[in-house]
């Protein structure tokens, strides 16, 4: 899993679960092989991981938790923590080959740098070819002094009985609906309208939500690639823009201005599209330092009662009055 920080890791529904967690951790009663189970998006991972977090922690709080300042818990947040092995598949989306476990399983027998022990990640376990998962067997019955394996899976089912049976299985729940919706806003997303069974999995609105988000500023990408070559139509650009999240595609905006100016020193990041940078050096900073400053203009607006479809509109058409000039005949 991607390190978050420690206050994300604690999702309230999981407020039971981790009270049974943490008496274990600290009677020392926690499994050597710990298969977190449960549907996409109810927070396994954030489960596991803080779980993780606590194994490697000097001196865990009184909740369980890390304390988050020891060496181990701060080189763990840097992703730099020497006791941690993964074991996840070479290529997205496929199966977990019995090479990478025995590579794993050695590590796995290192001498830890920490008294802490050693953590073995795998995720998800359910990618572990049948050959694969036959050799993580003899580590499973007989891991390292002080190691933990930490196995996520979506599907337990799809485990063989073998490696389930060497495991103390975790199944994280659904969310309770309403503590869901109260955390979701606290969270910045709007779920007034989504349904119960929705709020189940709320990481998995969240994911939902970022990838329609990603897709969305790559079509801004484009529209504002063909507005700068004048291949688009500012007020279709705009129908475009104006239904999304006001506060996602200001920030875009914001973004896409100071990548233009930018562009026009020789300094665009190297992920901004081509046609954008030549766009930009072709407008010209003047130009652009004058549509950035409406920019800002039309981004106070967005809390306001402005018709925010005639706001985004504005700012997109004073985009081509400006491409039209720069591309005007002397």
């Amino acid at each position: 899993m991607s390190e978050v920080d420690d206050n994300a890791l604690r999702l309230p529904w999981h407020d039971n679960l981790w009270s049974h967690m943490a008496a274990g951790l600290a009677a020392d009663r926690v499994a050597h092989g710990l298969l977190m189970a449960g549907t996409p998006g109810v927070g396994k991972r954030r489960f596991a991981w803080r779980v993780v977090s606590a194994l490697l922690c000097r001196q865990p709080t009184a909740t369980g938790d890390a304390c988050g300042t020891c060496a181990g818990c701060r080189q763990r947040a840097a992703a730099t923590h020497p006791d941690i092995s993964r074991l996840t598949p070479e290529d997205s989306g496929k199966a977990i080959k019995v090479d990478q476990v025995r590579r794993f399983s050695h590590t796995l027998h290192l001498t830890p740098q920490y008294s802490t022990g050693r953590i073995g990640w795998i995720d998800p376990a359910d990618a572990l070819s049948i050959s694969a998962a036959n050799s993580l067997l003899k580590t499973l019955e007989e891991p390292p002094a002080g190691c933990h394996i930490v196995l996520i899976s979506d599907r337990v089912s799809a485990l063989l009985p073998t490696i389930r049976s060497r495991c103390q299985i975790w199944t994280v729940p659904a969310a309770d609906p309403e503590a869901a919706r109260r955390w979701l806003t606290a969270q910045d997303f709007d779920a007034s309208g989504v349904d119960p069974d929705s709020l189940r999995a709320p990481l998995a609105l969240r994911a939902r939500r970022d990838a329609d988000a990603v897709n969305l500023m790559a079509q801004w990408d484009k529209d504002l690639a063909r507005l700068l070559a004048r291949r688009a139509n500012p007020l279709n650009v705009a129908e475009r823009a104006y239904e999304a999240e006001r506060r996602l595609w200001v920030d875009w905006l914001y973004r896409r201005c100071n990548d233009l100016l930018l562009a026009t020193l020789d300094a665009a990041p190297a992920t901004l599209d081509g046609a954008i940078a030549d766009g930009a050096r072709r407008l010209g900073r003047r130009r652009i330092e004058a549509w950035s400053r409406h920019v800002s203009n039309a981004a106070r607006t967005a809390g306001t009662n402005a018709d925010w479809r005639l706001v985004v509109e504005s700012v997109f058409i004073e985009l081509s009055q400006y491409v039209a000039e720069a591309t005007r005949k002397p």
